[in-house]
């Protein structure tokens, strides 16, 4: 009884002493009694979050960048030139890496009016990259295969390049998140004079993509085709594009990609002059066409000349002297996992 009373007067006086301060509660224990009373419980562990690309706040103003129409490094303060510009080394070198080429990565319902030979689902391309990890293969960017090339290094076994043209928003908003999930990086050649409008990648998601690990490359200014362009328009085309993505990403890109794989030997020189640009890609190696004299049955017309269809011939292969006018392989919804996990060993294999 005693004991309660001193405790009681303690209590008075403290709060007489502190007036308007919060007495002892048993809903703010001392740190003391809480480390008595209750115990110690460890934190449940969570796992740790994938890196994920942060872009701008929606409503953010897009940059506005000045034209530099050249591909001299000091027209882009700042940014990161290429290194190893020079020429590779002597002696015959050849790679046999497949690149695989995509388009737009998006829900048919959402791809607008895309053609409908270059939209690829999400899930089929999910599945195509769990079929080719679940076989052993990895991604390199198109500037590593570069930089390979320059130094006659072979990458390790079953690696393999993905490129996705055109810079749609949907690389970013779809394709990318799966590409992580499978640790894969890639190539995404953008049109430069379209990055930021509405359905494209804009500044941010191009500067998340690339401390991602991915690389953004060379396709023109407006999407034309180059073998169509002469003169300073077809250096334009090449030259701006490339200072307008190192504007943007602080990293002067190393490839390109021909739009409609137009490329002739004129618009290959022109590539080969932009000095940061190492490696080109085209649409896909085809067989040449083959031209037939020719007449129906019974028929008393004179022969004609047709032309037959061009059969594909799906190869890899890199050289230094082809670095310009390298081979891809265009993926279509209709390529199953299975289907794209055996052909890559056959474009390997050369």
């Amino acid at each position: 009884m005693a004991a309660c009373l001193v405790v009681a007067l303690l209590a008075s006086g403290w709060a007489v002493a502190h007036p308007g301060a919060p007495g002892p509660s048993a809903a703010s224990p001392t740190p003391s009694a809480s480390l008595a009373i209750s115990p110690v419980v460890s934190p449940t562990p969570s796992p740790t979050p994938t890196p994920t690309p942060t872009a701008a706040p929606t409503g953010t103003p897009p940059p506005v960048y000045p034209v530099v129409d050249s591909c001299d490094p000091s027209g882009v303060p700042g940014a990161i030139a290429v290194p190893g510009t020079g020429s590779g080394k002597s002696g015959a070198f050849t790679l046999h890496v497949p690149i695989l080429e995509y388009h737009r990565i998006v829900p048919v319902a959402e791809a607008g009016d895309s053609l409908p030979g270059l939209v690829v689902p999400p899930t089929r391309f999910s599945a195509q990259l769990d079929a080719l990890e679940n076989a052993g293969w990895h991604t390199i960017t198109l500037a590593a295969l570069a930089g390979d090339l320059a130094a006659h290094t072979k990458p390790p076994a079953r690696s393999f390049v993905i490129t996705i043209d055109d810079g749609w928003e949907d690389g970013y908003t779809y394709a990318w998140p799966i590409l992580d999930h499978h640790g894969y990086v890639a190539t995404y050649f953008v049109i430069a004079g379209r990055i930021d409008r509405p359905g494209f990648l804009t500044t941010s998601e191009l500067q998340a993509l690339v401390a991602a690990g991915d690389e953004i490359g060379d396709h023109t200014m407006e999407h034309v085709s180059l073998s169509q362009q002469k003169g300073t328009l077809l250096t334009y085309e090449i030259d701006a594009a490339a200072a307008r993505i190192a504007q943007v990403t602080g990293v002067w890109p190393e490839s390109l990609a021909y739009p409609y794989g137009g490329v002739n030997a004129r618009a290959e020189a022109a590539v080969a002059a932009c000095r940061e640009l190492r490696i080109a890609v085209v649409e896909e190696e085809t067989a040449p066409e083959k031209t037939v004299a020719g007449s129906s049955p019974g028929s008393t017309a004179k022969p004609v000349a047709v032309k037959t269809a061009r059969p594909r011939m799906l190869v890899a292969v890199e050289t230094w002297a082809n670095r310009f006018a390298v081979p891809r392989v265009e993926v279509q919804p209709s390529m199953t996992p299975t289907k794209l996990a055996d052909l890559l060993p056959v474009l390997e294999a050369g």
